[in-house]
């Protein structure tokens, strides 16, 4: 992922233990957790304070898909749970739910041809039950029978003081170092939502 971004014209640093407890935050335009970051990282756990905190002056925090250790404490900014739903069918169709929210549009148009040619699925551990604060950008459903029904969470954004706050359960992961054109795209918009 790192170098995915790089490759968008992004400057990546990764933040260390000790920058995270005690360093100048605000230098940063926007802070991504890693996938199951929360599971990996005691010093995230203990210090997502700092992350809220940065949020809530300004920050934009993006916090990609966590498993079930995202639920023994509220590292959201309001009450939110990481739940099991995953889109599974890589061609599933995605609904935009706020159109005009900046993520869909600045500095590219995302449309269908964004969610054409991924690998292997959508996303998985979708946000579950949340507080209403948070904003559910778009729905998706499996084609799947033993996955029935619409499933959202997949990409969540909460407003939180003057900054925003977003969980990203959409398989960015996978599909950036596959090379997948829309990610990239919905990628640099994620990106964006950082400019101040």
């Amino acid at each position: 992922m790192p170098q995915a971004i790089e490759q968008l014209g992004a400057t990546v640093s990764l933040i260390s233990a000790d920058e995270l407890a005690w360093g100048d935050l605000a230098r940063y335009d926007l802070v991504m957790t890693g996938v199951r970051a929360y599971e990996r990282r005691p010093d995230l756990r203990a210090n997502n304070h700092r992350l809220l905190a940065y949020a809530e002056n300004g920050g934009t925090v993006v916090v990609q898909y966590n498993k079930f250790e995202f639920n023994e404490a509220q590292y959201g900014p309001f009450p939110a749970k990481v739940g099991s739903g995953r889109v599974t069918d890589e061609n599933a169709a995605v609904e935009i739910l706020v159109p005009d929210h900046p993520v869909f549009s600045v500095p590219n148009k995302i449309g269908p041809e964004t969610w054409a040619g991924w690998v292997q699925e959508r996303g998985l551990y979708f946000l579950g039950d949340h507080d209403p604060r948070y904003v559910d950008l778009v729905r998706s459903t499996d084609p799947f029978e033993y996955n029935a029904g619409a499933k959202t969470g997949a990409l969540v954004d909460v407003r939180f003081g003057k900054g925003r706050w977003l969980y990203l359960g959409l398989g960015l992961w996978r599909q950036l170092p596959a090379g997948t054109d829309g990610a990239y795209r919905l990628m640099a918009n994620i990106l964006n939502l950082g400019r101040r």
